[in-house]
Parts: C-alpha cells; sequence; structure tokens
C-alpha cells in the first residue's frame, strides 16, 4: 500500500490532536485540552501537511502503532484497518472522554465505552 493510499485512511476525526491519557484499563481522551494546531471549530489540524515538521508531539501513523498502540481510539481509522485484518493486538481499553475545563471533578457523568 502506497503512503498517499494509508493517509487517506485517515477520518480527520481530530482525536489524536486531544491530550490522552492511559490510566489501567481506561484510556482517557480530555475534549477540553488539544495540540496548539488544532481548530476546535473544525476539529481539523491547520497545518495537516506540515504536522511532523512544524509539530513535535504529532507522530506520524505506522502500520505497526495501529496494531499495537493502546492510546489509539477504536474509532480511528488506522485502528479499524487493523482490526479488519486481523492485526490488532493492543490491550482492550474502556474509552472514557472528559471535559478537564468544564467539569474537572474525578466523578464523572460522561460516557466510558468498551473498547474490543
Amino acid at each position: 500500500m502506497s503512503s498517499a493510499c494509508w493517509e487517506d485512511k485517515c477520518h480527520r476525526c481530530g482525536l489524536c490532536c486531544h491530550e490522552k491519557a492511559l490510566y489501567g484499563n481506561q484510556l482517557v481522551i480530555d475534549l477540553d485540552s488539544w495540540c496548539e494546531f488544532f481548530d476546535p471549530k473544525t476539529k481539523q489540524c491547520k497545518i495537516y501537511a506540515q504536522r511532523f515538521v512544524r509539530s513535535l508531539r504529532c507522530k506520524k501513523m505506522t502500520r505497526l502503532r495501529a496494531m499495537f498502540a493502546s492510546y489509539l481510539a477504536p474509532s480511528c481509522a488506522y485502528v479499524e484497518w487493523a482490526q479488519q485484518k486481523g492485526l490488532r493486538f493492543a490491550r482492550r481499553r474502556q474509552l472514557r472522554f472528559i471535559h478537564s475545563k468544564t467539569c474537572p471533578a474525578e466523578e464523572s457523568d460522561d460516557p466510558v465505552y468498551n473498547v474490543f
């Protein structure tokens, strides 16, 4: 598969631009904290074509990351690709979205999703 074809798999959902943390069996994505180049109105990267050069925190999605990275949301197109091919080996985690600026409490009513 060519790199352009691989790149075209991305849904451009923007979840990879948000702060993430792994806590035990949970993947927590903070919807109020994102990369400086993320545009919350469009949910797109403002520098998408140059992101690997201009942002140190932006990492290229490789097939190995799609297969093994447990910090990726199950809705990620690369994760979906790996699952379809039977190549997803990352630890299963519950997915939790939080809003740190609007509701920072430990006990939250934010949904928790089982990740399989």
